[in-house]
């Protein structure tokens, strides 16, 4: 796993911690233009309703 540089990252990746410091959320803003295709294909969006 290699380390998110917010510098190039343009600042669009925010994290979310719990209140014991775990990571429990990872928002990538305009993920399209900063993940690789297959990344996205492979994600899983909680932004939509599914059936």
């Amino acid at each position: 796993m290699s380390a998110c540089d917010p510098i190039e990252v343009d600042g669009m990746i925010n994290l979310g911690f719990d209140g014991d410091g775990r990571l429990i959320g990872i928002e990538v803003l305009a993920a399209t233009s900063k993940l690789p295709r297959r990344l996205l294909d492979a994600a899983k969006r909680l932004d939509i309703a599914t059936e």
